[in-house]
């Protein structure tokens, strides 16, 4: 029998997590095909890391890095399966390909490969959604490649031979599925799940907010409030956070960053991807400041639909001694107003934002 291990890599932002939960779902009918895809956890929103701890391991600095060990016995264990296919996915492996490479030389990688200027807001986003972020998006005169970058990196250390690189769109763009393009890969029919929205987008107001509320480090209620205002930006219009000024710059080199990785790796619906960066218009744009009534707005929200969130923050915002050095502090009043704690502690902590103010 002919064995063939695939590693799929992401990289980050380009659909791994609606790739891997329907992975998840369908593990048995995978395996009935030949497929064995190791089992792994799952987030709330249907987030993980994948296989990350199938062939990693923590060093001593706490860094994620190939365990030898654990591939060993891995791909033992395949070798001793009825199975024709071993396939791993994590996003992790992305950073970790070449090391990965080395101990598996028998691996082809999966990689997608995404425009560039999405993939920088989109991480952006990211991390105000997950990594506390609270810093405001920047934007320099040349756009950010470093995703790109790193893949042809890795494409020319490990051989163009070893990847499978397939072109992210849009989910619309042209009938574009992830999955289903995922499934072309895999050379088996498509994989229905039963929740695919993963790790949906923030409308612009709930980003800010998430933006505002990292400052405090509620790591306790950072994952159940990402899924509330994921549910609270349903419906609401897609933004952009690039200053028009820049798009036409930003699109001129994001062209030119995929011509050459194009030029140079065989990428399959790569006219496709450089046709929607051609035809691709700016969002509309958002500038990173919300008005107190939009804030207010949320505030209701969470104390409407989601009053036990809307606690565990009231109480937590309850405790804030120094707000200094806090974005907008004046919205705590906002939001333990709409709490309705004592007017006691409100009425001295408008006091401490006036003396700031003066």
């Amino acid at each position: 029998m002919n064995k063939r291990i695939l590693i799929h890599v992401g990289p980050p932002k380009s659909g791994t997590s609606a790739i891997q939960l329907a992975l998840l779902q369908h593990r048995d009918t995978l395996s009935q095909m030949g497929i064995n895809y190791p089992t792994h956890g799952l987030g709330a929103n249907g987030i993980s890391s994948g296989n990350l701890e199938a062939i990693l391991s923590l060093d001593c600095n706490n860094k994620w890095q190939v365990c030898e060990d654990k591939i060993s016995s891995l791909i033992a264990e395949f070798n001793n399966s009825t199975q024709h296919t071993l396939l791993l996915s994590s996003e992790y492996f992305f950073y970790l390909a070449k090391e990965i490479a080395v101990l598996i030389p028998q691996a082809k990688f999966i990689a997608y490969v995404r425009c560039p200027i999405d993939t920088y807001e989109s991480s952006y986003n990211q991390s105000i959604k997950r990594h506390m972020n609270c810093g405001p998006a920047e934007f320099s005169k040349n756009l950010h490649t470093t995703t790109l970058n790193i893949l042809s990196e890795a494409v020319e250390v490990i051989g163009s031979k070893k990847f499978i690189l397939r072109a992210y769109l849009p989910f619309s763009e042209d009938g574009f599925d992830i999955l289903k393009d995922f499934c072309t890969v895999l050379d088996i029919s498509n994989l229905q799940v039963t929740k695919y929205s993963t790790n949906s987008s923030y409308a612009f107001e709930a980003l800010e907010f998430k933006r505002w509320i990292n400052q405090f480090s509620l790591l306790n209620l950072d994952t159940l409030l990402d899924e509330v205002l994921q549910e609270y930006s349903r419906g609401k219009e897609h933004f952009s956070l690039l200053p028009p000024t820049l798009f036409e710059n930003y699109q001129k080199q994001a062209l030119t960053s995929i011509r050459d990785f194009v030029n140079s790796n065989r990428v399959y619906n790569a006219k496709e991807l450089i046709a929607y960066i051609q035809k691709r218009t700016s969002l509309p744009h958002k500038s990173q400041l919300i008005s107190d009534t939009e804030f207010e707005k949320i505030c209701e929200f969470l104390k409407n639909s989601h009053p036990v969130i809307f606690k565990e923050i009231g109480i937590a915002l309850n405790k804030v001694q120094n707000t200094c050095s806090l974005q907008a502090p004046h919205r705590i009043k906002i939001f333990l107003t709409k709490y309705q704690l004592k007017r006691g502690f409100i009425s001295k902590l408008g006091t401490a934002l006036n003396s700031i103010k003066r």
